[in-house]
């Protein structure tokens, strides 16, 4: 499967009241080499579902995905013999036309959250108007800011933030009564 991209991406200032009323799915993923290529290559589990992801690109802004699906023995395998690795919550979060995909990050990256819009055509991704919960747009700058992610920690994540002139807000999260709760 091949499939081109085209997306913003933004940190997230808080998270939305009604987030735990939408679906959400946990998600791992290795990186072999070079995480922060735009020509990447990833291992990733979504679900029960897995795949063996070739990312090759123009830009951070359009890059081609190649999808090879494996199964969960293959990725047992392969997940081994990743370099760094990471964990997320990804929630499917509807705004307007669009699904915002918000990840909230486990593990040593706790409290990091980013949020990710596709769009069909470049005058989607142009007029986009971002909601107030967001946060600073992020999108030139993602490859660079998640080099090696599978390997920083949360405060790491902030200094990183800080060399490009931006704060990263710790999203701290408490569950209560089947809600997410942002501080």
């Amino acid at each position: 499967m091949k499939e081109t991209e085209m997306e913003r991406i933004f940190l997230v200032k808080e998270l939305p009241e009604d987030l735990e009323d939408f679906r959400h799915i946990i998600i791992k993923v290795g990186d072999f080499f070079d995480s922060n290529s735009i020509d990447a290559l990833k291992i990733k589990q979504k679900g029960d579902k897995y795949a063996l992801i070739k990312k090759e690109g123009e830009s951070a802004l359009k890059r081609t995905e190649h999808t090879i699906f494996i199964k969960k023995g293959e990725f047992d395998i392969l997940w081994k013999c990743t370099t760094q690795k990471h964990e997320k919550i990804r929630y499917y979060y509807n705004i307007g036309s669009y699904t915002c995909e918000i990840d909230i990050y486990q593990g040593k990256l706790l409290g990091y959250v980013r949020a990710e819009i596709e769009f069909n055509d470049p005058e989607e991704m142009k007029s986009f108007e971002p909601p107030s919960w967001f946060g600073e747009e992020i999108t030139v700058w993602n490859h660079d800011i998640h080099e090696n992610l599978g390997t920083v920690t949360f405060a790491e994540m902030e200094e990183r933030y800080l060399g490009k002139g931006i704060s990263l807000k710790n999203i701290s999260i408490i569950k209560t009564d089947n809600h997410i709760i942002s501080l």
